[in-house]
């Protein structure tokens, strides 16, 4: 299975995933950072998601 990405916005010290932007979980780093920059997120943090085997 190939890795997905997601945008992670710094909100109070923390890092909120964002799950609600169009296309995620996207397919590479450079579309997550797109989408990102489109939302007006400074400076997100771009994280590997992986589905678990059960």
């Amino acid at each position: 299975m190939s890795a997905r990405y997601i945008a992670q916005q710094p909100r109070n010290g923390r890092l909120t995933p964002r799950c609600d932007l169009p296309g995620s979980p996207f397919g590479s780093k450079r579309q997550a950072q797109r989408a990102a920059h489109k939302a007006g997120i400074e400076s997100p943090k771009i994280t590997t998601v992986s589905r678990r085997s059960s």
